[in-house]
């Protein structure tokens, strides 16, 4: 299962060849090298980062690279991380002198614990580094208002624009997740909780693990669903004995994301955890389905989520018992968690792929429309 900014770039990739434009990722390791190469992909050579997140390092080399950077004529460059592969994007831009816009997906301060440095410095650095990338840029996206805000508190002057994580809604139109309750062992009068994504740290998964035990408490039934793979999961399976809810427990591994749909459908209740995302594919994934979202009240989730009218927010200082009183009183509610799921499936639609592509591709015309008239003015 690929991480959150893999599959938006994915997904804006596929949408804007089928609209005829030429789209080439420059991207780290590992390569599938027949898909690569059909897909108009490169890749730089890479390491995995030796911490708790999922990531690949790159290499700052690739002979492959400098030479399709030599050959192919851009009209624009778009990163999407200030870092690493991002920097290089804007070494290019302002080599070639093409626009260069970037896309800030989370608030990346709230990894600085996962460096072996006091956290203050790391802090101070990161939101250092994104401000003086942001303002090489021509223009900067982010999902959503929260993170602009924070952008520009952070000095970021360039011009910010809201462009949502797109999700592909047709293939959420008509998921079936009978097959994969009948596989868990749950019947239909069961509740299943379900989270979706990446096992790692930056979740925290162990308060929905926690939440999900304190529910089976009051209702025997329920079962939780972990779908996805990660660095955090042997310590969550270990949780899981630990609290002796195994027997009620599936973690499904790597999943391919073309079954994310039915896995979606499987699930009652999605729970989570997070203070890191802005706008979580998975979320927007769940609601599509009609799924109930039951998240920490945090940047991400109160861009998404209306208290009680799409989803359900609690407050991080309640923790697992707020995640659990929250699903109890879904469980408990049955009308209400129908009417939630109904609003969230309605709300979803504004992420579909199709209008979220229409607003990025007015968003390079009006970049290159800036960028032509200065050169005329110079």
């Amino acid at each position: 299962m690929l991480n959150g900014v893999a599959n938006v770039v994915a997904a804006y990739r596929d949408s804007l060849c089928q609209r005829g434009h030429e789209v080439y990722v420059f991207a780290p390791g590992p390569a599938d090298r027949q898909r690569d190469a059909a897909n108009n992909i490169l890749r730089f050579p890479s390491v995995e980062v030796p911490t708790q997140i999922d990531y690949h390092l790159a290499m700052p080399f690739s002979m492959p690279i400098m030479r399709a950077l030599h050959r192919i004529n851009f009209d624009i460059v778009h990163t999407h991380h200030p870092l690493w592969v991002g920097v290089w994007g804007q070494w290019y831009a302002q080599w070639a002198d093409l626009p260069l816009i970037t896309t800030v997906h989370t608030e990346y301060q709230i990894y600085s614990d996962l460096v072996p440095l006091p956290g203050t410095v790391v802090e101070d650095f990161l939101s250092r580094r994104v401000g003086k990338y942001c303002n090489k840029c021509d223009m900067v996206t982010t999902p959503v208002e929260s993170m602009r805000d924070k952008l520009h508190s952070a000095g970021v002057k360039t011009s910010v624009e809201l462009l949502p994580n797109p999700t592909d809604l047709s293939a959420f139109s008509d998921p079936d997740g009978t097959a994969i309750r009948k596989r868990i062992g749950a019947d239909e009068h069961d509740t299943v909780l379900g989270f979706i994504g990446r096992l790692s740290a930056e979740k925290n998964l162990a308060f929905v693990i926690h939440a999900a035990k304190l529910v089976m408490e009051r209702h025997p039934g329920c079962r939780l669903l972990m779908v996805g793979d990660g660095f955090a999961r042997p310590g969550l399976e270990e949780l899981v004995a630990d609290l002796g809810i195994s027997d009620r427990t599936c973690f499904t591994g790597e999943t391919p994301y073309e079954q994310v749909p039915d896995y979606q459908a499987a699930v009652d209740i999605f729970m989570t955890a997070s203070v890191s995302e802005t706008q979580p594919l998975a979320y927007t994934e769940a609601m599509a389905v009609g799924t109930p979202v039951i998240a920490v009240n945090a940047p991400g989730s109160e861009d998404m989520i209306e208290h009680l009218h799409n989803g359900v927010l609690t407050d991080l200082g309640e923790g697992p018992q707020g995640l659990a009183e929250a699903a109890c009183m879904l469980i408990e509610d049955k009308q209400l968690c129908a009417d939630i799921g109904q609003r969230a499936k309605v709300w979803a639609q504004r992420y579909d792929i199709s209008s979220s592509t229409d607003k990025l591709l007015a968003l390079y015309e009006k970049v290159l429309a800036h960028n032509a008239a200065a050169g005329e003015d110079a």
